[in-house]
């Protein structure tokens, strides 16, 4: 089953309209106007019939009100999959990215925390791709393979933290990973416009099994650009530094060990192109740039596929009313 809600949330509140209408009801006669055969539905004292009829109408009502809302079962988005990218999304999740040398709003922020709703951004924009995410900082793991569900991706995204992974920055590791996940059997199973990936560092590779030159070769081999970006301020900026609790207990220099000579190389040499983020606004140039450079043009915009669940409390609601009917022309033994 997809994800319920309801189209017109608002008619709820005619719920709490019923306990009134059954204290008016029984206040005084009841009127035609309430039902067309509403009059019926309180017979004389004693008499089971009437009961089961007001449930009926009471019940019926609930249930018209509930179709009113309209509930709606969201089964997924609309694709089109012979086109769209397949997308490798290559994050740093190392000590460093928690330099605050970026600025939103006149207050500092981490180039993790810029670069997160950057990222998330980008992803709506993306509807019809493909799209993985890579973290890595010592090691590199896999957070999502190849998927469409862009909603789930998000919350993945939401969940990373800088120190989840041991410390370091095995770029040749995390390239090599995304390769694997770009080229792998799960993603062949549909033709698609193309293949790339971007990664996004703020270091220099200084540990892992493979070399950013192995990675590089590996790249052209299977014929998949890397577009680079760089982060962070060249030079000394503000670190925090966190107590056994993780609580923030001050700031500390550090130096920035970005490789752009590195990160030029990978792009250059694969396809791809290299970005220098100095701020919250040039990693949001970045991927607007690569947006725009590898952007499927679509007849049809692709949407959400809804069904309309109102008819499954209708049809009950109208039972329930022939058999208040029913009863109310009926007589039990008291």
């Amino acid at each position: 089953m997809g994800h319920l809600r309801l189209a017109q949330p608002l008619f709820l509140l005619c719920l709490a309209l019923l306990p009134l209408l059954g204290w008016a009801r029984s206040r005084r006669k009841p009127s035609a106007w309430l039902l067309p055969f509403a009059g019926r539905w309180k017979p004389p004292r004693g008499v089971g019939s009437g009961k089961i009829a007001a449930f009926c109408a009471y019940g019926g009502l609930a249930l018209v009100i509930l179709a009113l809302a309209r509930p709606v079962e969201e089964k997924g988005l609309l694709r089109i999959p012979q086109e769209g990218y397949d997308i490798l999304l290559v994050l740093d999740l190392s000590g460093s990215m928690l330099a605050e040398d970026y600025e939103r709003g006149g207050r500092a922020v981490s180039r993790f925390e810029a670069v997160q709703g950057v990222v998330k951004s980008f992803l709506d924009k993306r509807v019809a791709d493909r799209i993985g995410l890579v973290a890595f900082s010592g090691r590199a793991y896999t957070v999502s393979p190849l998927t469409f569900d862009h909603r789930w991706l998000d919350r993945q995204i939401d969940r990373l933290e800088v120190g989840m992974i041991e410390d370091g920055t095995a770029i040749g590791d995390a390239v090599g990973l995304a390769l694997a996940r770009l080229t792998g059997r799960e993603a062949k199973e549909e033709k698609r416009k193309g293949k790339f990936l971007i990664l996004l560092t703020d270091g220099g590779n200084n540990c892992g099994a493979l070399s950013p030159e192995e990675a590089i070769a590996l790249s052209r081999q299977k014929r998949i650009p890397i577009f680079t970006i760089g982060a962070g301020r060249l030079g000394e900026g503000g670190a925090p530094v966190f107590d056994d609790d993780g609580q923030k207990v001050g700031n500390e220099m550090s130096s920035s060990d970005l490789d752009e000579d590195l990160l030029r190389r990978m792009a250059d040499q694969t396809g791809g192109h290299y970005f220098r983020a100095l701020d919250e606004g040039t990693i949001r140039d970045a991927f607007a740039a690569i947006d725009a450079e590898k952007k499927v043009s679509f007849p049809d915009r692709p949407g959400l596929v809804t069904e309309e669940l109102y008819p499954y409390f209708l049809t009950p609601a109208l039972l329930l009313w022939g058999l208040g009917l029913f009863f109310s022309r009926r007589r039990l033994p008291a």
